[in-house]
């Protein structure tokens, strides 16, 4: 007795290798799909970070900062902006290398607080001195206060925003001639009375210790100082911004 049968055949080695190939380019093609949407979103999102960090380090300064010179009606900052004598390491002052300048605004706080939120008297004049410094690999702006009447530090400096690099400062001088200024270092300022605005520049990166972008060398240009060329992975952004010293301003109606 015979039945009729049907033979069934698998694929061939032809038919294998073709599938497996196919297989393997789907593969490749979705892996780098995934590899570019990950790069795009880590330069998206460093961006994102240095926009922020910038943003927030303006803000910061030009709130700070445009406090100078402000007294209340009890307290009389005898007409000082910026200190620049007599302050231990608290100086108003322009140096040289990619951390940039520093600058210590003098006032009587209101709220009776530093920029680090360390209380003081209420009578008290002190300098918020904003700084940039390194720790751990990240740069960051730095805020300290320091008492006028004891000349002396009030507490340990504080990081404000992450990822700055570099600050630079500059001052405006109102000229003697008609209605003429120019911006200078604070080396060259030679009258502080005469200063009624403060230029600012800052170099930020994402404020992590290693860069999302690709290794190479960049160079930047802050207001009076640099080039500075950095070799490394981090992407980074100039951000600048001028300051009107209001109290200067409105206790000198002349100017």
């Amino acid at each position: 007795m015979s039945a009729d049968r049907t033979r069934q055949y698998g694929l061939s080695m032809v038919e294998l290798l073709v599938a497996m190939a196919l297989g393997l380019l789907l593969t490749v093609g979705a892996l780098q799909m995934m590899l570019a949407s990950q790069q795009l979103y880590d330069t998206t999102d460093s961006q994102s970070r240095i926009q922020e960090n910038g943003r927030f380090a303006l803000d910061f300064l030009s709130r700070e900062i445009s406090k100078a010179s402000y007294q209340t009606n009890d307290v009389d900052v005898e007409n000082r902006t910026f200190l620049t004598e007599i302050c231990a390491d608290a100086c108003t002052e322009d140096t040289t290398g990619l951390a940039g300048d520093q600058i210590a605004a003098v006032f009587n706080p209101e709220n009776d607080r530093d920029c680090a939120d360390n209380t003081v008297g209420p009578d008290d004049i002190i300098a918020n001195v904003f700084y940039v410094d390194t720790v751990d690999g990240i740069s960051a702006l730095n805020c300290r206060g320091f008492n006028l009447e004891s000349n002396s530090w009030i507490g340990v400096g504080q990081p404000l925003v992450d990822g700055v690099e570099s600050l630079q400062i500059l001052y405006r001088v109102e000229l003697p001639v008609g209605d003429s200024f120019s911006y200078v270092s604070a080396d060259d300022v030679t009258d502080w009375a005469d200063v009624t605005a403060v230029r600012v520049a800052v170099l930020v990166n994402n404020g992590q210790e290693i860069g999302s972008g690709n290794l190479e060398t960049r160079t930047f240009t802050l207001l009076d100082a640099g080039p500075f060329s950095l070799t490394d992975k981090h992407e980074r952004q100039v951000y600048s911004t001028t300051i009107t010293l209001n109290n200067v301003i409105y206790a000198d109606p002349g100017k």
